[in-house]
């Protein structure tokens, strides 16, 4: 009889130990994932960036007279069926002139496959430079819809780079008017390397 309560305790007490040790590595795990004071922090850091990025745009955009300035971001958030990584490019951030429309949220998740030359200049060159959209019609229609569907008449679109040198989205500057087409390469380098260190610094 004192042997079977001797048993007893012992089993009791390995399963009391084991509950102490499920809560610890549940409160260890939960302290890791979920802590409010990080989330906060990186909130208002990620936020703090995300306005100067915005405002560096919207002061480039004025000296440009740009109508709208993108930028794009590639991306791989999907796979086709045959595994087959499904390349993208997402607009993340979105300034235009007073009076005009957002587009943003008609240019996300877009496939790169759908606009192969275009993705291929920006990639191979470093820039797609466009005086007046229509020259693409024929050659490019693809690229020529995209930018129509969103009022283009003139574009300069310039890759940005991580600290690798590898491409990772690209700027684009939209003109409604082909006659408004102010480029500026020294406000533009200015942009593309202050992108490209934000976006580096917010990974």
């Amino acid at each position: 009889m004192i042997n079977e309560i001797i048993e007893t305790a012992k089993e009791f007490g390995i399963f009391i130990a084991e509950i102490v040790v499920a809560l610890y590595a549940c409160k260890k795990y939960l302290n890791q994932y979920f802590k409010k004071t990080n989330v906060g922090k990186m909130l208002t850091r990620q936020n703090k960036l995300d306005l100067e990025i915005l405002n560096k745009l919207e002061y480039v955009k004025e000296i440009l007279n740009a109508d709208r300035i993108h930028v794009y971001e590639f991306h791989n958030g999907e796979h086709y069926s045959d595994y087959r990584s499904a390349y993208k490019f997402s607009c993340t951030y979105e300034v235009f002139k007073a009076g005009n429309q957002p587009v943003q949220q008609r240019c996300i998740n877009l496939p790169t496959n759908c606009m192969p030359q275009f993705i291929h200049r920006i990639t191979e060159d470093g820039k797609f430079v466009c005086e007046d959209l229509e020259e693409l019609k024929t050659s490019m229609p693809s690229t020529y819809n995209f930018k129509k569907s969103i009022d283009v008449a003139s574009f300069y679109d310039i890759a940005i780079h991580n600290r690798e040198g590898n491409i990772i989205g690209f700027i684009a500057i939209h003109w409604f008017n082909k006659e408004n087409m102010k480029v500026d390469k020294d406000a533009i380098n200015q942009l593309v390397w202050y992108v490209e260190e934000h976006l580096i610094n917010s990974k």
